[in-house]
């Protein structure tokens, strides 16, 4: 997910560059209700002020009509680029890694800088050791992403994300920007984590499972079988069609001004 958002900034300014006329915006393909349980992707946009409502969901974009009028391109994110070819442990490195010398200046964009570090250390467990994989190449890119800021920040960025986050005003936008939660009533009640372990086993995503939508885990019954991972693609086109949406919030969301 965080790939896909900073993958579509950098090939927007590009686009600027060279004189294009197309326009690159990032597509979830997912609802845009099931970002409640990507509750360390959710935290992570609003810490950086980013405009959770100007981003696309699978179920705003009419996808299929534009592609069959020809109107747009696609590109998958870790199918048709950013391969990791297994020989890194996260998307971002792969993107750090591309954009380290032609766009350096680009890289320099403080919050696209903090995305991609999120985005590497919440992949790597924090480059842990007993992560699923990391390799030296994404240790770098860490390396890469922290030149200008204190050593610590890493650590800190990585222990704010793993925290289960229930702040009055990031509960309020979880609701405002991706609608109610299905235990809004346990909310600020006060309840104890063991009392609210009944209800959901935790409130925040593994790091491996940061770009993949989890369903609470129950025991002992056998859970279905889970659905595909989504994939986020940054599309390109004359014009995106999509629904409820004002048609310049691109422009609003790609000035990162404000996650």
């Amino acid at each position: 997910m965080v790939a896909a958002i900073c993958y579509a900034w950098l090939l927007e300014n590009r686009e600027k560059e060279q004189g294009g006329s197309g326009v690159v915006a990032p597509v979830v393909s997912m609802k845009r209700g099931r970002m409640l349980k990507q509750k360390q992707a959710a935290w992570l946009f609003f810490h950086l002020g980013i405009d959770a409502s100007a981003l696309l969901f699978s179920d705003e974009v009419d996808l299929e009509g534009l592609m069959l009028a020809r109107q747009l391109s696609i590109l998958v994110i870790g199918q048709d680029v950013l391969k990791t070819n297994s020989e890194v442990g996260s998307l971002c490195t792969v993107l750090t890694d591309n954009y380290c010398e032609e766009a350096y200046d680009l890289l320099e964009t403080p919050n696209l800088k903090k995305l991609l570090l999120a985005g590497i250390l919440l992949d790597t467990q924090n480059l842990n050791s007993a992560a699923k994989f990391f390799t030296n190449k994404d240790a770098e890119a860490v390396q890469l992403l922290l030149v200008g800021s204190a050593p610590s920040q890493r650590h800190e960025l990585f222990e704010q994300l793993m925290q289960d986050h229930r702040e009055s005003t990031f509960l309020e936008a979880l609701r405002q920007n991706y609608g109610k939660p299905f235990n809004e009533d346990n909310y600020g009640s006060g309840e104890s984590r063991e009392q609210r372990t009944s209800t959901t086993k935790s409130a925040s995503i593994s790091p491996q499972e940061v770009n993949i939508p989890t369903t609470a885990k129950q025991k002992p019954t056998p859970a279905p079988a889970p659905a595909p991972a989504p994939t986020l693609a940054p599309v390109k086109a004359q014009e995106i069609a999509s629904r409820g949406k004002n048609k310049f919030f691109l422009a609003k969301w790609f000035g990162f001004g404000s996650k």
